[in-house]
């Protein structure tokens, strides 16, 4: 019989499953079919298990990464529009300021004795020896060589130059600070007269030259245009006197001025609509 079995081994599988299935599906709504079910559900429902939170986990990670992205975007969002607040906030600032300095010369204006016409500084060349400025008023607006310019700083005027030069749109203007600039002055408290020019090539001081030892000159003292010279109108403030230099090998001494204007900081001036004296430049050379 075991002989027989082994020999013909493959028809009596295929007998034996066709049994298996027949009682299997007959038996199918039985309590030895659940109990089946439940044995293979409880080796089922643990990899159920881990699968449904594998898939939770992804799930959330994913999602994670979907709000993280949307967070930056509205991130870059939000910091492009306050790049965008701060560039306008900057710009009216400065248009604030422009207003300030605007009305600030419009007051200034009725304190200026001539007629006189505003006009703002466009570019400042500190060229060594020779130093210029260039406003935004030109031919156009009335403005001819060797009118005097002035300024403001607080409410104190002074003289700034003169124009040198005329445009359609702009002119140039030769500050007292350069060393070509020649301005006849006095000392106010001792009405001495001097001529003063500018000091040295990177200086923001004045010189007056030949000054008599004699004459009393102290730290402090305001010198004022004399009039002299056919350009500028006298009594004008130039600046006050910063410090005085003895020459033991003549009679005289150097008065050192600090302008009442800074160069550095004004942007604003008035060229004053006064005709120079033509006969007294040509006497002078000028």
């Amino acid at each position: 019989m075991l002989e027989f079995l082994i020999r013909n081994r493959t028809i009596v599988c295929f007998i034996f499953f066709t049994l298996f299935c027949i009682i299997a599906l007959s038996l199918q709504s039985t309590t030895f079919t659940m109990s089946i079910e439940g044995v293979g559900n409880m080796f089922i429902l643990p990899f159920q298990f881990g699968y449904h939170k594998v898939q939770g986990g992804v799930h959330l990670l994913w999602a994670g990464f979907t709000e993280l992205r949307s967070v930056r975007d509205e991130l870059e969002r939000t910091r492009k529009k306050l790049n965008q607040f701060e560039t306008a906030s900057e710009e009216l600032s400065e248009i604030r300021r422009e207003n300030d300095r605007l009305r600030a010369m419009l007051s200034m204006r009725p304190q200026v004795q001539f007629e006189s016409i505003p006009a703002r500084i466009i570019s400042k060349d500190p060229d060594n020896w020779f130093r210029t400025i260039v406003i935004d008023r030109g031919t156009g607006d009335g403005i001819a060589v060797n009118m005097p310019v002035i300024g403001f700083n607080g409410e104190n005027k002074a003289v700034v130059g003169k124009v040198i030069e005329v445009r359609r749109f702009v002119s140039r203007i030769q500050p007292i600070i350069s060393g070509t600039m020649k301005l006849g002055v006095v000392f106010q408290e001792s009405r001495y007269p001097g001529l003063l020019s500018g000091f040295t090539a990177n200086s923001s001081l004045c010189l007056i030259d030949y000054i008599s030892k004699s004459t009393v000159v102290k730290f402090g003292d305001l010198v004022v245009t004399s009039g002299q010279g056919g350009i500028f109108p006298a009594g004008l403030m130039v600046g006050k006197v910063a410090k005085t230099n003895l020459m033991d090998s003549n009679s005289f001494q150097r008065v050192l001025v600090q302008p009442i204007i800074d160069f550095d900081r004004i942007e604003e001036v008035y060229v004053i609509k006064k005709e120079p004296d033509k006969a007294m430049l040509e006497l002078l050379g000028e």
